[in-house]
């Protein structure tokens, strides 16, 4: 029997592959196929060409299935590599909050859909739902009650919490936002969602920080990931609730009025150290009241020949400059326009003397006889004899008179740094007092805000802030919306951020990662990707704010601005595992 061999042998199909994929089976199957055919016919091994033609059949064959089946299995785990990128990639949520510990929790709220409701939050955002507003999945209208859940992120920290993205791409050119309130508002009833009637619109009137009129309203569009403009927005300025704020106000007063400690270091700061003050400073200008002033001594005149003289007897108790010279003249002043010689040939009755035009200069003489009176101002000299003796005198007495002055201003002196340093030390305890004091009151406005936070805290924020606005937003679906100023990403000098655990010292690959700038209220959200490298303006105010495993990472922008000073990359991370559970101590840390 001559043999043949199908050299152009058909390629064999996948059904042929797969039903033969076991090898150790087919090869037994050979095996079998082999031994049972050479039992039948002995002389069938004993011809050479037949056994080598076996063999190298069987070869082939093997071979075959073998390169067949290992094409195939690579083929399918391509596959299944592809499909779990696909499925990590889908499964991937657009929105993600950073942490489980902490976040913004939904409001729920009853709503009757018979009647016209207005919901009063705690922020003071008014939501209005007219009647009759929702269907279900099929378009029925919905009759009782719908359950409102509302929730609302009013600064950065809310954004940051929330998860939702802050950038918006717009024909071509990528922006960042500013946000002046976001919210996220949806419906349901029975766990089973509700929809706003195709002509019914709900208002929400979203009580924000910002009084700034630069901002559009979007809608996140979550399935094609992407804000949608909407229109610019509709402000209505000073909305804020007077009754709410006054009522506030009034409870705020009311802990702060009645409270002991603050009352008696206010009493300190305002009437007992002050009064302190003053009494130093009334002993102190007594004391120098009470020094010895002294006498200027009299400068003695010489007489002039050419001009009259009177000479006086009597006392001069009333001017005592005078009584420190003997044999004292009056000579006549040149101002006498009605001065004549008859004037010393009258034997006067009567006679005074005033102080004059210049004080201790000279004198008003009055003279009187009968009906007949003369005034004349007259200068206090002395002869040439007197005037030597005099002379010596006035010397004498300005030296006595100079060292009583340096005395004076001396002790003076004295007294009024003695005096300084007391009310030095005054002015020292009111600044305790004072800083006492506003620990004291900080302290009982915390108190405050977390005995009352879900009413108040956002009503105590708006004290400082009186000039909110209402921002009108009329929905017809339900989802997420925003106030938002688009910002251009910025241009400025690049980075490649390296984050450093300040206590370990050791690097770290944070999950999240936002970018503060303060500036203009912005957060940027950045992925692993993107994080290495970043623009940031120069002179601008920047912070990081990052999760790792459910714990909060700040870098300050103190500790920001020095890196950048010293054109370093390596950002040093203050880890805060206990504000990483409470929204207004996570606040406090991002410094806004």
């Amino acid at each position: 029997m001559s043999i043949k061999f199908n050299i152009d042998r058909p390629k064999i199909s996948d059904q042929e592959i797969n039903k033969n994929k076991n090898f150790n089976e087919l090869v037994e199957q050979f095996k079998q196929h082999s031994l049972k055919k050479a039992n039948a016919d002995k002389s069938w091994w004993k011809n050479k060409i037949i056994r080598y033609s076996t063999i190298i059949l069987g070869i082939t064959v093997i071979c075959s299935v073998s390169y067949l089946s290992i094409i195939n299995n690579q083929k399918n785990k391509r596959q299944a590599i592809s499909t779990n990128q696909s499925i990590k990639t889908k499964n991937k949520a657009f929105i993600q909050t950073p942490s489980k510990k902490i976040t913004i929790p939904n409001t729920k709220y009853k709503v009757n859909t018979n009647k016209n409701t207005t919901i009063l939050h705690t922020s003071n955002t008014k939501i209005k739902i007219p009647k009759n507003s929702f269907v279900d999945k099929n378009g029925k209208d919905i009759i009782g009650d719908v359950t409102i859940e509302y929730k609302e992120m009013l600064d950065i920290g809310d954004v940051i919490l929330s998860g939702i993205p802050m950038h918006y791409d717009s024909l071509g050119h990528s922006f960042n936002f500013e946000s002046a309130g976001m919210f996220n508002i949806k419906g349901h009833q029975n766990n089973e969602p509700v929809f706003i009637k195709q002509n019914k619109k709900i208002e929400i009137e979203l009580c924000s920080k910002n009084n700034e009129d630069i901002f559009n309203q979007y809608y996140l569009d979550t399935v094609s990931k992407k804000w949608n403009y909407l229109r610019k927005d509709i402000i209505i300025k000073n909305q804020l609730s007077h009754s709410i704020q006054n009522k506030n106000e009034i409870k705020l007063n009311e802990i702060l009025s009645q409270s002991k400690k603050l009352n008696t270091l206010k009493k300190e700061i305002t009437i007992e150290i002050p009064q302190k003050i003053d009494s130093v400073n009334l002993v102190c200008n007594k004391s120098i009241d009470k020094l010895s002033k002294g006498q200027i001594p009299y400068i003695p005149i010489k007489s002039s020949p050419d001009k009259p003289t009177f000479k006086i007897d009597g006392s001069f108790d009333e001017f005592p400059e005078l009584m420190a010279f003997k044999n004292i003249l009056f000579e006549v002043g040149a101002e006498n326009k009605n001065y004549s010689k008859e004037i010393h040939e009258v034997t006067w009755s009567n006679l005074k003397i005033k102080q004059g035009t210049i004080k201790g200069k000279n004198y008003l003489l009055e003279l009187s006889y009968r009906n007949k009176k003369e005034k004349l101002i007259v200068y206090p000299v002395l002869n040439e004899t007197d005037y030597k003796i005099a002379q010596i005198q006035y010397e004498n007495q300005l030296i006595t008179y100079q060292k009583l002055l340096d005395k004076r201003l001396a002790d003076e002196q004295r007294l009024i740094k003695e005096m300084e340093t007391k009310q030095k030390f005054y002015l020292a305890e009111i600044k305790k007092k004072e800083a006492a004091y506003n620990a004291e009151k900080l302290k009982l406005i915390e108190r405050y805000n977390l005995e009352d936070q879900n009413e108040l805290a956002n009503n105590f924020k708006s004290l400082s802030n009186v000039n909110r606005t209402t921002r009108l937003f009329q929905i017809s679906q339900f989802g997420i919306y925003n106030s938002d100023c688009p910002h251009a990403n910025s241009k400025g000098i690049e980075i490649k951020p390296i984050f450093i655990i300040n206590e370990t010292k050791k690097s770290l690959k944070p999950d999240y990662i936002y970018l503060i700038n303060h500036d203009n209220k912005m957060v940027y959200g950045l992925n692993a990707i993107e994080a290495t490298k970043l623009n940031y303006e120069p002179n601008g105010n920047y912070s990081f704010c990052i999760f790792h495993k459910n714990i909060l990472f700040i870098c300050s922008k103190n500790a920001f601005n020095e890196t950048i000073d010293k054109n370093n990359c390596q950002f040093i991370l203050q880890s805060l595992p206990k504000m990483s559970e409470n929204i207004i101590e996570f606040k406090k840390a991002l410094e806004i």
